[in-house]
């Protein structure tokens, strides 16, 4: 998987549809929204972008391959960035480091920073910020322990 990215549930998943769409130009029947359970009953051709349901504050799955890296030569991170800034919401994805619960946050407006989320829960629910993220003010922010600074 080249793309695992999770949205804002208070977006809908046709915004990010929509959003895919107007900046790359992926066609819409390429980009399919609805739960996993019912992929293989979608009409048309393969969709190379999936948007499913996850529940919790992120409660959209944003999966796509190597077809869609082609399309768009956008990083994990530049498409996040660009699909929260034209839908206006927000995104995690993972910060690549070893850190099971260190997420990125990106924000409505693109910008970006690591954060905490609850190891406690299976949905995807933030804590705290690891540094202060432009975009987000209200987030609380706890530097990280020194061992998990270096990354």
């Amino acid at each position: 998987m080249t793309y695992g990215i999770y949205f804002d549930s208070r977006v809908t998943a046709e915004a990010l549809r929509q959003a895919l769409h107007a900046v790359y130009n992926v066609p819409l029947e390429l980009i399919y929204a609805g739960p996993q359970e019912t992929l293989n009953e979608h009409p048309g051709p393969d969709p190379i972008a999936l948007v499913t349901p996850t529940g919790g504050q992120f409660g959209h799955e944003f999966t796509a391959g190597a077809r869609l890296r082609d399309l768009t030569n956008a990083t994990e991170l530049e498409l996040a960035q660009t699909i929260c800034r034209v839908a206006q919401t927000r995104a995690l994805l993972d910060d690549g480091t070893p850190a099971p619960d260190y997420w990125f946050l990106v924000t409505a407006t693109g910008n970006h920073g690591r954060v905490q989320t609850d190891p406690e829960t299976d949905n995807l629910t933030i804590l705290y910020a690891l540094e202060p993220i432009p975009g987000e003010p209200d987030l609380p922010v706890v530097p990280p322990p020194d061992w998990a600074r270096t990354w």
